[in-house]
């Protein structure tokens, strides 16, 4: 670990904090990070710590050759459950009435039978209702592939 100076209006804890975090969210090696620095973090200004910063998270630095940045928006934390969202109930509720023809009865005896919850909401987690899309999109692609029946009267 890099040992701080005293001398006002060098880098801080907070900084070096940063530099580390943004470094491995981009996923960026030591050696790289002390390129960037132009050696020794402890040997930054403060204002060169800042502009570092704001290089790392940036873009002024290259995402390691070969690799896409990571999606900001999707990236799983870990210890994070996401709940369901409402663009998810509005898609699960549209499959349902698409899939069982407006017969909301019947939609809501399939997800008490398949998933074991009387209404959309109490599948709680963004995963369990991707996982319900994924069945009614699968459903719905085989209703539609069916070739109607047909009667000759």
């Amino acid at each position: 670990m890099a040992k701080l100076s005293t001398n006002p209006g060098s880098i801080t804890q907070r900084q070096i904090t940063a530099i580390w975090s943004t470094a491995r969210g981009r996923g960026l090696s030591s050696e790289q990070v002390h390129e960037a620095a132009g050696g020794s973090l402890a040997a930054l200004s403060r204002k060169q710590a800042s502009d570092l910063i704001d290089r790392l998270g940036g873009g002024g630095l290259p995402n390691p050759p070969g690799e896409p940045p990571p999606p900001a928006r999707h990236r799983a934390k870990p210890g994070v459950t996401r709940m369901i969202t409402p663009e998810q109930i509005e898609q699960i509720t549209g499959l349902l009435l698409d899939v069982f023809d407006d017969a909301e009865s019947h939609a809501y005896a399939w997800l008490d039978k398949m998933f074991k919850v009387d209404s959309i909401r109490a599948l709680a987690t963004a995963k369990r209702a991707g996982e319900v899309i994924r069945v009614l999109k699968e459903m719905r692609a085989r209703r539609r592939a069916k070739p109607a029946l047909r009667t000759d009267d």
